[in-house]
């Protein structure tokens, strides 16, 4: 399985981001394929292989609701019968015909997250609604149409929610504690209708900002550590961090991501070793003197995720960094090459002035972790240089 993340090198190519909707007029039926070919021309222009972006046109109605409500599905680019499947749930201002511009769902579509691993379905919530229990009859319907149309192993669904979304994650597993094995709250509170009980066979990770103002994250706490004193699996973890910064920590973290899909994976059964025939026992030789063996000495500069980019060099790894920098303001364009050019390293050398790091123009492991964290100093953060006063002019004598 590759690594995620992190900016780290992967040929993999990205899976498939399907947007499912209602037969609408022919006017937005046009409108929709634009968008498609739009992302897809995008999906180019950043040297990536774009797999097939498909508009299919239906979703599914909430009967209480009386609503047909739309969805987006990722397939991996090597998709296969069994495979587990994540289900995501965006925050309130994801809200709306299409808008899934941030968090999880824009990290996969510009290629900073790559999964081959597992199935992601990303309910798309419609404006007049506020919360997704209202919606929770077409949020199943889309789990069953999802397993069912590509044989998703319907015992490894996965829940994970930000903001909004983790509300509906505690609303989702109360209702139908039997569905999903595994569930992942960010920046999330807990309505006090929700049992403990209902997470008995469903392992929770919970995720919040101790700089979070729009979600403060004592409830969510209290209910992880209500799980940990009733026996049942929860994890609880805070970030040094505001709300709208939490998705860079938690989806753009490696281990993170591997516990929410790639642990979710079966591990293949080893084949039966034939029983080998007893030999006859040889005769003891006379057993030599150890010598000492030297011990490797460990190289300071080597990074299992990154390798050091700088000018003159190309590829995915660098193509990501880049990416993550436009998200930070260092670059005005987001359809950036893979090229670490001179436009690069002077871009590099403004966010390590930024950040009080040495101007190198050279992008080490350390100032990739940095970027990849979310902690690092965008350009609006970044403190302006004040002006230099004008000197008074002397007085006459």
């Amino acid at each position: 399985m590759n690594k995620l993340l992190h900016g780290c090198p992967s040929e993999r190519t990205m899976g498939s981001l399907y947007f499912k909707r209602k037969s609408m007029a022919i006017l937005k039926r046009g409108a929709a394929l634009f968008l498609s070919a739009l992302l897809l021309i995008s999906m180019l222009g950043n040297g990536q292989a774009a797999g097939t972006v498909r508009y299919i046109q239906h979703g599914a109605r909430d009967e209480k609701q009386d609503q047909l409500i739309n969805y987006w599905l990722y397939l991996p680019p090597e998709a296969e019968p069994g495979m587990p499947l994540v289900v995501y749930l965006h925050g309130s201002g994801e809200r709306g015909e299409g808008a899934l511009l941030t968090s999880l769902p824009l990290f996969l579509k510009e290629g900073i997250v790559l999964c081959d691993d597992a199935v992601i379905l990303i309910p798309q919530m419609p404006s007049n609604f506020g919360q997704w229990i209202s919606i929770e009859n077409a949020v199943m319907k889309m789990i069953d149409r999802t397993i069912e149309e590509n044989q998703v192993d319907e015992n490894r669904v996965a829940l994970v929610g930000f903001s909004m979304g983790a509300i509906g994650v505690y609303d989702l597993v109360n209702l139908y504690p039997e569905r999903f094995c595994r569930a992942i709250s960010v920046s999330g509170r807990v309505n006090e209708d929700v049992s403990v009980d209902s997470f008995a066979f469903c392992e929770l990770r919970t995720f919040v900002g101790t700089r979070d103002t729009n979600m403060p994250a004592q409830s969510a706490l209290d209910f992880a550590q209500a799980l940990e004193d009733a026996g049942y699996t929860s994890e609880a973890v805070q970030f040094d961090s505001t709300h709208s910064r939490m998705p860079y920590h938690v989806f753009q973290d490696e281990k993170i991501l591997n516990w929410i899909w790639m642990d979710l994976a079966p591990q293949p059964t080893p084949k039966p070793t034939a029983t080998p025939k007893p030999t006859k026992t040889p005769k003891p030789t006379a057993t030599p003197k150890p010598t000492n063996t030297p011990k490797p000495t460990a190289d300071p500069n080597a990074d299992p995720d990154y390798r050091t980019l700088k000018k003159g060099m190309s590829g995915r790894d660098v193509q990501r960094f880049k990416i993550a920098m436009y998200w930070l303001g260092y670059f005005n364009d987001k359809n950036v090459s893979d090229q670490y050019n001179s436009v690069t390293e002077e871009r590099v050398k403004k966010l390590q002035r930024y950040n009080g790091l040495e101007e190198t123009g050279v992008a080490d492991p350390a100032l990739q972790r940095l970027v990849f964290s979310g902690n690092a100093v965008t350009t609006e953060t970044a403190p302006k240089p004040s002006k230099t006063p004008k000197p008074s002019a002397t007085p006459k004598r």
